[in-house]
């Protein structure tokens, strides 16, 4: 089980473009239909074990995890989920999923929350998004 995590909020300090809470994404498991399957924290593999089930072996559970980023296309401001791999959000070694490419207009001009940190707001063009310390932990 992980340690208790700082959750984040995720917005422009201008125009109040906002993005979700947390601290940029999620761990998932994926089940026997394919589907995602998200694994809050502290209790990831709680989760994990019980899709898997209690035997699932480490090599399984490597093959069938991953973490899904929050991403937003700088063209159309559609925000949706990615596991982009460790080019999103490393936690461990997992490869890529899915393509950085927007689902609603095609583009590939997609940042993950965390890529935004620090940079100009894509809404307002002027503001810098920010990283916020809630005040939570999970």
């Amino acid at each position: 089980m992980g340690a208790l995590k700082q959750i984040s909020e995720y917005r422009c300090g201008r125009c109040g473009f906002r993005m979700p809470k947390g601290w940029g994404g999620y761990m998932y498991v994926v089940n026997r239909a394919g589907k995602r399957i998200s694994c809050p924290h502290p209790t990831e593999m709680v989760r994990v074990y019980k899709v898997l089930g209690p035997r699932a072996t480490p090599e399984t559970i490597r093959r069938r995890t991953g973490f899904n980023s929050y991403c937003v296309c700088l063209d159309c401001l559609k925000q949706f989920k990615a596991d982009l791999g460790e080019e999103g959000f490393p936690i461990g070694k997992h490869e890529r999923r899915d393509e950085r490419k927007c689902p609603k207009c095609g583009s590939a001009n997609v940042r993950t929350e965390q890529e935004l940190v620090g940079g100009i707001c894509p809404r307002c063009k002027e503001g810098r998004f920010e990283e916020i310390d809630s005040g939570m932990r999970a």
